[in-house]
This record gives structure tokens, C-alpha cells and sequence, in this order.
């Protein structure tokens, strides 16, 4: 074999080896990548995920009680509460109430506070229905009137300095009925004392029907304001911790 014939392999034995671990570097490239994206990845999931900042407790879970708690169970786990210092975070998730299966309020039942509701009727398969989600935060539960807490501890001067807030208003127009909200400390409420007792509050929550979902300046009303009463609600409890 001639010295060039040599020559030649070597040159090409040599770019092979450069070649290989040029693989080799831009392989350990890539996983540094990686790691360095997935590290980020998880710093951020835990300064945004509720539970890993900002003081929270955890989540309490609670039974989604029938229409004016006497029918049965809307959902057993269906509410959720996140307390936090800067206030407090709830998820609903239930079955969509089916129309005509429940009690409607009537114009009788809108709340002094409320200059105008549109009638309620109901709703069908092609029809979604209007319901809204009410939170009540009771910042002395302890102080409630005869031992349990409810609308009257959010009158002005109430001992319980309770205050009631619309949470959350949605178009029922799939199988499940989802709500999701938070309240802020220190938040006016629609009525009563705002939130400052986050972590101690006792929390109720309570879902109210408004009927046949309708167009235009009626179907804001029916998202933005009460109707009904306890009776006519379905709702979940959380005591304080």
C-alpha cells in the first residue's frame, strides 16, 4: 500500500473520530437543554400552582347538598376551597341540573337589593339554563346566630361579620356545570363585611337558578344578580379549620 493510500485512510479514519464526538457533544447539548427547561418548567408550576405559595392550607373538600338541602346530593366532593393570605379560591363542579326537574324562584323571591329581574322560566334540551354561584364568608363563624351561620349574619352590625359575593355566573350548556372564582382580602362584597379572615372564615357556597338563558340586557341581568333564596339553592359548607 503506497504512503498516500495511508495518508488518505488516516484523513478519513480522523474525520469519522471528529464526527463522533461532534454526535456525541450535540447530544449533551440537547440534555442540558432539557434539564435546564425542565428546571425552569418546575420553578414556575410552583410560584403559579395554588398549594405551593402564598400561605396556602390546602384543599378542603365538601358535599354539594340538593335544592334547599332536602333532595338529595347534587354532587358528594362536587366543592372545593383553597384558603390563602391573599384570600380565598373555589371550584364548583356538578351535574348540570336538568330543566323542569327542579323548583324555580318567581319574581316574589328577588332580593330587596335588586331593582329588576327578568321572569324566569325553564329552559330545555335546546335551551340551556342561567345559574349563578354565591360565596358567603362568615370572618367569626363562631359569633353566628343561634349556633349557625346564614343570610341574616350578613346584615350591617352582624357579630359574625359576614359578607356575601357573587362568585361566578355560567350558560349550563353541557353536561357538567363548572364554576370557578376567588375572593380577595379585603374585597366589598354585594353585601355585609369584606373578607379578612381568610384562613378562620367559615365559607359557604350556594348555587341559584335563573331560568331560560336569554339575549341582550335580560341575559346580563340573569349572570349579575340574585334571585331565590335558601330554599331554592344548592349548597356546600366548609367550617373553619
Amino acid at each position: 500500500m503506497s504512503p498516500t493510500t495511508s495518508n488518505s485512510n488516516a484523513a478519513i479514519d480522523t474525520t469519522a473520530s471528529d464526527g463522533h464526538r461532534s454526535g456525541h457533544r450535540r447530544r449533551w447539548i440537547i440534555v442540558a437543554v432539557g434539564v435546564v427547561v425542565a428546571v425552569v418548567a418546575a420553578t414556575i408550576l410552583a410560584v403559579v400552582l395554588p398549594g405551593d405559595d402564598g400561605g396556602a392550607e390546602g384543599w378542603q373538600t365538601a358535599e354539594v347538598r340538593g335544592q334547599g338541602d332536602t333532595e338529595p346530593a347534587l354532587a358528594p366532593d362536587g366543592a372545593q376551597l383553597m384558603r390563602r393570605d391573599d384570600g380565598l379560591h373555589v371550584v364548583v363542579e356538578v351535574p348540570t341540573p336538568q330543566p323542569g326537574s327542579y323548583e324555580y324562584p318567581t319574581n316574589e323571591m328577588i332580593p330587596p337589593t335588586v331593582e329588576y329581574h327578568p321572569p324566569v322560566s325553564p329552559g330545555a334540551a335546546d335551551a340551556p339554563e342561567v345559574f349563578t354561584l354565591w360565596l358567603f364568608a362568615f370572618n367569626d363563624g363562631s359569633e353566628c346566630t343561634d349556633g349557625q351561620c346564614g343570610p341574616d349574619d350578613t346584615d350591617a352590625g352582624s357579630a359574625a361579620r359576614g359578607g356575601v359575593y357573587q362568585a361566578d355566573g355560567r350558560i349550563a350548556d353541557a353536561d357538567t356545570l363548572r364554576f370557578e372564582s376567588n375572593i380577595r382580602l379585603g374585597q366589598q362584597p354585594d353585601k355585609g363585611s369584606p373578607l379578612d379572615n381568610p384562613h378562620s372564615a367559615e365559607v359557604h357556597v350556594a348555587i341559584a337558578p335563573h331560568g331560560r338563558a336569554l339575549s341582550d340586557t335580560d341575559g346580563w341581568i340573569q349572570l349579575n344578580t340574585a334571585i331565590g333564596n335558601p330554599t331554592l339553592w344548592w349548597g356546600a359548607r366548609f367550617p373553619a379549620p
